[in-house]
């Protein structure tokens, strides 16, 4: 114990030599605790700095230091010619002089919460990206990412020490990657634009953010796919917005069973349903469009894994046969390169992409310009598209693999698959009375990245019971241990 002249006892200052931790560290940290928990009470004076040293047996400057600290964190209050003095604080956990103390579980519910996190609301997935061994359905293959180029790209921006890759972008101009990514999309999807109506995003769920606060206000009416992305859902209704069903048949999203209540705006993938993997065919897209102008609503087309279809060329966006400028087309870079690039990006109308970009200004400040200057580059440069074309390849042997071994062994348990574009195969139950709940948790344990069809139901429960097998980020030899594991599975 330390004794202040006054004859007041510091009772439990005490140092351990041997704990690693620096003297005036523990000191500072001891007293600062005692202050807290009032056990030293504000106006109690300090002993001296040389009482506090002889005591604790160290160097007055390790004391002075501590209570140095302590003094400029306002824990302390020297006064001229009289000592050093407690401050008098409030109390950790002492709210006696409050009429409107937060109960102590203030954060165990939603009432400190605002009705936007209220209603993020949406069921997680089992899925989970890092302990999925085997038959991922969402992922890429990472291993299969060009690490050297990129690595060498990189290398070549800061070898140039370009000023202004190393500020916030202006933002009234095209970027390069926004550059970039209109000249790839024309060739890559058939969608003719300018720069200027290119927006780069942190990828896709970021769009769907900055849309909702751009176009939509609280009690607009959204129609959204059933099924259809859960999170995606959940951004629109914790907006506020009224999300109505649109069902989603044997040609994709039906507009024709919406009400005939305004409806501001349509959330649809066209070219890939996720997720059950139907393409919409160019007369559905016509209704769609027809649909839109018709109500005054907008389309906003997520093109989730388009990039990857492994029979005949890929089939061209809503956005493509667009004419009225009434669909805004989100893409993104989480799927054809690395899922945690964050890079994505919209097309649409310019005047709407130069009030987007001021709001990424508002709320962002701006995206990652170091990885949009290295990605701009490697489009231009050549690689994504050799990528691109490497990975289709493999990624088309793998699936063929994965239906080889779903039509052999597991004829008895699902339907007969069919070749898909993306990353999985939808499989359905022969047996519609199984327990896909269950199946789906045991194969979570064991490491499988499957996930079962009712997730996408907004209810829970789907039509038709099924599960979405991948095989793109496992190869072959994988994706055959990964079988055994769902056979094993399946009971």
């Amino acid at each position: 114990m330390a004794r202040p002249k006054d004859g007041a006892f510091i009772e439990g200052l005490v140092i351990d030599p041997q704990s690693g931790i620096p003297m005036h560290r523990q000191i500072y940290v001891n007293l600062r605790e005692m202050i807290l928990s009032g056990s030293l009470r504000g106006g109690a004076r300090m002993p001296s700095s040389r009482a506090l040293s002889q005591h604790l047996s160290v160097s007055r400057f390790t004391v002075v230091t501590a209570l140095d600290q302590l003094t400029a964190e306002g824990y302390l209050r020297p006064i001229e010619g009289s000592g050093t003095y407690v401050e008098t604080i409030l109390n950790i956990g002492d709210h006696s002089g409050s009429q409107s103390a937060p109960p102590k579980d203030t954060w165990s519910g939603d009432a400190m919460l605002s009705k936007h996190a209220r209603n993020l609301s949406w069921r997680d997935s089992r899925v989970s990206n890092k302990t999925s061994k085997y038959l991922h359905m969402s992922a890429p293959d990472h291993r299969l990412f060009p690490f050297q180029i990129w690595a060498k790209l990189t290398k070549d921006l800061f070898s140039k020490v370009d000023s202004h890759v190393m500020w916030y972008r202006d933002g009234d101009a095209p970027s390069l990657l926004e550059q970039q990514i209109a000249s790839q999309i024309a060739v890559s999807r058939g969608i003719r634009c300018d720069p200027e109506e290119v927006v780069t995003t942190l990828g896709a769920h970021h769009a769907v953010n900055l849309l909702t606060e751009l176009l939509l206000d609280p009690g607009d009416t959204v129609a959204f796919e059933e099924p259809g992305m859960q999170a995606i859902y959940s951004t629109f209704r914790s907006h506020g917005c009224n999300v109505l069903q649109m069902p989603v048949d044997e040609n994709g999203a039906n507009p024709s069973s919406l009400p005939g209540r305004r409806i501001k705006l349509a959330f649809v993938t066209a070219a890939k349903q996720q997720p059950l993997a139907i393409t919409m065919p160019a007369k559905r897209k016509l209704e769609m469009l027809n649909w839109a102008s018709e109500n005054n609503a907008v389309i906003v087309e997520d093109d989730l894994g388009s990039e990857f279809r492994y029979e005949g060329r890929p089939i061209p966006p809503l956005k493509a046969m667009d004419r009225s400028d009434r669909v805004i087309y989100i893409g993104a870079f989480s799927m054809s390169l690395l899922q945690t690039l964050r890079v994505g990006y919209m097309i649409m109308p310019r005047q709407l992409a130069a009030r987007c970009r001021r709001l990424i200004q508002v709320r962002y400040r701006a995206t990652p310009q170091i990885t949009e200057q290295i990605l701009a580059h490697f489009i231009a440069d050549g690689h994504y598209s050799r990528h691109l074309h490497k990975t289709r390849r493999i990624y088309a042997r793998r699936q063929e693999h994965l239906l080889d071994i779903l039509r052999r062994d597991f004829a008895d348990r699902f339907e007969p698959p069919a070749f898909s574009a993306g990353f999985y195969n939808m499989c359905y139950f022969r047996d519609q009375t199984v327990d896909d709940d269950q199946i789906i948790a045991r194969c979570n344990d064991r490491n499988l990245g499957v996930e079962q069809l009712s997730y996408y139901y907004r209810s829970g429960a789907s039509p038709r019971k099924g599960m979405l097998v991948g095989f793109a980020s496992s190869d072959e030899e994988e994706i055959t241990k990964g079988c055994a594991i769902l056979q094993r599975c399946l009971g």
